[in-house]
């Protein structure tokens, strides 16, 4: 009887055992599972940054003065420079404070943009993979739909290709320029340069992340450089590092303007006497033909597009040509007589603004962002792509916004943003955007028509046919407008493929503008 007691409480025993190891093996694979899209691709899709100090050197390194110290990320030992390249490397390194691109907030190129210690965010479609980078609202396209790379055009982030191979995502990544640089310490290459990257899911948190780095003018081999790329579990979004912007704001080249801009959390909005919100309803417009659907039944506005804005970035009313700006139809649909309702002050700022001195104080000018809602009709093409939970719309002169369909609650009111903080919803077949928290440092145009830290934006977005989308904003902004307006034009699909404005690196009109500028305030201080 004792013998058979013991011989159950043993296999009662082995049988919990084999539970608990089971159990474990279990949760490990759940743990180590990763995430696959609907056509069982592994999903990217998320919010990414890496933990290492590459951005500062390459290679292994002892702090210096503005570069924490850190481990290398190259393989197999040190970069394989030529003789030539490995003395111009040291001389890099010397100059690096004025000598490196990123000072002067150019855009980063590829692998760099990788691993600046900025969060990034990947969106996944099955003929895309687009990565929208915090830093200086640059952002990557990456087609994985089989189409070729363009012949002849250099880019600063280069021409990015991909195809899966398994589980990998690989990318190949061509026709760069010689003009940036791979890190702080003065790591470079040539136009010549050719790279090859691999994306793989470790596990639903990490990507690790190898570059083979090909460049025969510069180095005596391919080398390679690996690091973990982590997801940021505790963010929903990124957002604006405006590198330029911020640079130039304060060293005081672009100068505040207290009217517009916003002035901090402890000054409320106080809405003029004249301000009546009211507005014409909203009507739907009319379908002229059939379009594509998504698999939820949602339309499925994705594409390269180029907005017929009418002229609007030179005055969103009817205005004939002059000297300096194009004529335009008016875009203007409310109010009817098509004249934005500006209240006094306001009228005699955009008069002010048209001056040939006021030119430099246009923030896209500056080539800064141009906020909501000039960004949808500055005369530059986009591209719209629908991966799951989001719209995200791409600006060839190189910004983005990412819209999230989840219902999430506005940024508090304190965050404030040059293209604002955009959520979406579908009515029907509208998408309808609400854009809140802009900063008012925008203008609408390039005759200075105006917007203030108080502007809420509410765009309709309404495919009409299978090649054209009705674009509607209704912008309200009480310290400006006497009432809301409305603005409308189509965006007409395209067959091409969004390409790179580098707008701030090959800035030739600014300077020009400042001298401008300077010569009418030096007369005006000798006239008193």
């Amino acid at each position: 009887m004792l013998l058979r007691n013991q011989n159950a409480t043993l296999v009662a025993v082995l049988i919990l055992s084999a539970a608990l190891i089971s159990c474990s093996r279990s949760s490990s694979r759940s743990s180590t599972a990763i995430p696959r899209t609907a056509d069982g691709k592994p999903d990217l899709s998320g919010i990414w940054q890496v933990h290492n100090r590459a951005a500062a050197d390459l290679e292994d390194h002892v702090a210096r003065f503005g570069l924490p110290a850190g481990k290398g990320v190259v393989q197999g030992g040190p970069i394989p420079y030529q003789e030539w390249a490995a003395k111009k490397k040291i001389e890099n390194a010397k100059d690096r404070l004025t000598a490196d691109p990123l000072a002067k907030c150019y855009l980063p190129g590829v692998p760099r943009i990788m691993y600046l210690e900025f969060p990034f965010q990947i969106f996944q479609t099955p003929d895309h993979i687009a990565m929208t980078f915090e830093w200086s609202q640059v952002h990557r396209t990456i087609y994985t739909n089989g189409a070729p790379a363009l012949e002849g055009i250099d880019f600063w982030m280069g021409d990015s290709r991909g195809r899966w191979e398994g589980d990998t995502l690989v990318v190949d990544i061509k026709d760069h320029n010689d003009r940036t640089w791979f890190d702080q310490a003065g790591n470079f290459h040539s136009e010549a340069l050719h790279l090859v990257e691999r994306y793989t899911l470790k596990d639903a948190n990490t990507i690790t992340y190898e570059v083979t780095i090909e460049d025969p003018k510069v180095f005596t081999r391919p080398w390679t450089i690996s690091m973990p790329i982590h997801r940021q579990t505790d963010a929903d979004r990124i957002f604006e590092y405006q590198c330029q912007a911020e640079a130039e704001e304060a060293n005081g080249a672009f100068e505040p303007d207290a009217k517009t801009w916003y002035p901090g959390p402890s000054v409320g909005v106080q809405p003029s006497p004249e301000w009546k919100d009211v507005q014409t309803a909203w009507k739907a417009p009319e379908k002229k033909g059939e379009f594509k659907r998504l698999a939820d039944g949602k339309p499925d506005l994705q594409g390269y597009y180029m907005p017929d804005g009418g002229g609007a970035n030179y005055g969103l009313g009817k205005h004939e040509q002059d000297f300096l700006t194009p004529a335009g139809r008016g875009v203007i649909v409310d109010p009817p007589e098509g004249v934005l309702p500006m209240q006094a002050w306001a009228k005699a700022e955009a008069e002010s603004r048209k001056l040939p001195e006021r030119g430099y104080d246009d923030p896209t000018a500056h080539c800064f962002v141009a906020g909501v809602p000039r960004s949808m009709y500055v005369p530059s093409p986009l591209q719209i792509l629908q991966p799951p939970g989001y719209v995200v719309i791409l600006h060839e002169r190189m910004s983005w916004r990412t819209i999230p369909l989840d219902g999430r609650a506005h940024l508090p009111d304190h965050m404030r943003l040059w293209q604002g903080d955009s959520i979406g919803k579908w009515e029907g077949d509208t998408l309808v955007i609400e854009t809140t928290n802009l900063n008012g440092k925008a203008w609408l145009n390039e005759v200075g028509e105006i917007v203030s830290h108080a502007q809420r934006v509410v765009e309709r977005l309404t495919p009409i046919d299978a090649d054209t989308i009705h674009y509607e904003a209704t912008v309200s902004d009480p310290l400006v407008y006497t009432r809301p307006w409305t603005i409308a034009f189509p965006i007409n699909r395209q067959k091409d493929e969004l390409l790179e404005v580098a707008c701030h690196e090959d800035n030739q009109d600014l300077q020009h503008l400042k001298d401008i500028r300077d010569e009418a305030r030096a007369k005006a201080r000798s006239s008193n």
